[in-house]
C-alpha cells in the first residue's frame, strides 16, 4: 500500500503548479490585451513606439541609427499588409517604402553582411538610398492579419524565454517525477524572468549609448570586428548593436550578423542580381514583380453611418 505522504503528493504538487501557471497567464495578459489588428501612425506618433509595437509576426526587421547629419533614423519593414516599411526621421514619420524595396533593402544588406562586413559600416550610404526610395507621407494606418511568414521576426527568433510549463501536463502520477518537473518549472520561470528583464534593458539602449553600458547589461553573445567598428550581437534576444568610436551607432533587429552566418537563406531571392547589392544600386538587384496598387489609409476617421435605404 502506498504511503499516505506519497498519495497526497500529486495534490500537493498542484498547489505549486497553479501559482506557476497563474503567474504565466498574468504575465501574458499584462503584455497583450489582444492581437493588434491595426496601427494608426501620423506626425505625432513616437518612432520607437511604432517600430516596437508592430507585431513580431508582421515585422521583418527594425533598426535605428544616426545618419551623417546627426539625424535619428528609425525603420520598420513589414511582411504583412500592402506597405513594405515605414521610415522615421528625428522621431517623426517621413515616408513609406514599397514591398519590393523593403525586400531588396533587407536581402541586399544581408548579402553584404555575409560576403564582406556588416552593412552598418556603410550605414550612411545605405540610409541615403532608403530615404531616396521612400514616398513622403504624413499619416498611414497599418493593417495586420496576425499571420506570420518565414521572414517574420517571430519565426526567425528561437525564443529562449519559452517556459517548460506545457510539459507539466504529461508528468503522469509518479510523485518523484512531479517534484522533478516542478523544480524544472521553477528554474525555468526564474530564467524567463531574468531573460525578460535583460531583454527590456537591451531594448532601452539607444543610439549614442556607450559600448561599456551595453556590455554592463550583458556581455555580447557574439562579436564581429570590422575596420571602423564592431558588432555586439545578441542572437538570443534577436538584436545587435554596431559600435564605432565607443558608442552605439546602429541598432538592428533581428541580428544580421547572426543570420548572415547561420540562416543566410532568409536573404535569398530567386534570380537576384547579387552584384548590384550595394548601397547605390540595391533597388535594381531584385527581379521586377507586378506592382500592386497601395492604398494608404489616413489615420482613423470614422465614416458616416450608411443610410438604411441604401442597403438592400
Amino acid at each position: 500500500m502506498r504511503s499516505p505522504l506519497l498519495a497526497c503528493l500529486p495534490a500537493f504538487a498542484l498547489c505549486f503548479i497553479y501559482p506557476v501557471l497563474a503567474a504565466n497567464n498574468i504575465d501574458q495578459s499584462s503584455k497583450n490585451t489582444g492581437p493588434i489588428k491595426s496601427l494608426a501612425v501620423d506626425q505625432k506618433s513616437d518612432a520607437r513606439y511604432v517600430i516596437t509595437t508592430v507585431p513580431p509576426e508582421s515585422a521583418m526587421e527594425r533598426f535605428e541609427m544616426k545618419d551623417a547629419q546627426g539625424r535619428n533614423i528609425a525603420y520598420v519593414a513589414m511582411t504583412d499588409g500592402d506597405i513594405g516599411g515605414l521610415v522615421f526621421v528625428d522621431n517623426k514619420l517621413s515616408g513609406t517604402v514599397s514591398k519590393q524595396d523593403a525586400l531588396a533593402f533587407y536581402s541586399c544588406r544581408g548579402y553584404a553582411s555575409a560576403i564582406k562586413y556588416h552593412w552598418a559600416k556603410d550605414a550612411n550610404a545605405w540610409i541615403e538610398g532608403l530615404l531616396a526610395a521612400s514616398q513622403n507621407t504624413s499619416a498611414v494606418t497599418l493593417q495586420f492579419s496576425g499571420k506570420s511568414t518565414w521572414r517574420s521576426i517571430v519565426e526567425v527568433v528561437n525564443n529562449p524565454s519559452l517556459s517548460q510549463i506545457g510539459s507539466l501536463v504529461d508528468i503522469g502520477t509518479n510523485p518523484f517525477g512531479i517534484l522533478r518537473k516542478l523544480n524544472s518549472a521553477r528554474e525555468s520561470m526564474a530564467e524567463r524572468e531574468l531573460f525578460e528583464k535583460t531583454r527590456l534593458r537591451l531594448m532601452e539602449v539607444t543610439t549614442g549609448t556607450s559600448e561599456e553600458k551595453v556590455a554592463e547589461i550583458i556581455k555580447p553573445e557574439d562579436v564581429s570586428f570590422a575596420v571602423g567598428g564592431l558588432v555586439m550581437a545578441y542572437p538570443r534576444f534577436s538584436i545587435e548593436y554596431f559600435i564605432a568610436d565607443g558608442s552605439v551607432k546602429a541598432i538592428q533587429q533581428p541580428s544580421f550578423h547572426f543570420l548572415s552566418r547561420k540562416q543566410a537563406a532568409l536573404f535569398y531571392v530567386p534570380n537576384a542580381k547579387w552584384e548590384l547589392c550595394t548601397p547605390e544600386a540595391w533597388r535594381s538587384a531584385l527581379p521586377a514583380v507586378p506592382l500592386v496598387p497601395v492604398t494608404i489609409t489616413p489615420a482613423a476617421v470614422n465614416p458616416p453611418p450608411a443610410k438604411a435605404d441604401a442597403v438592400k
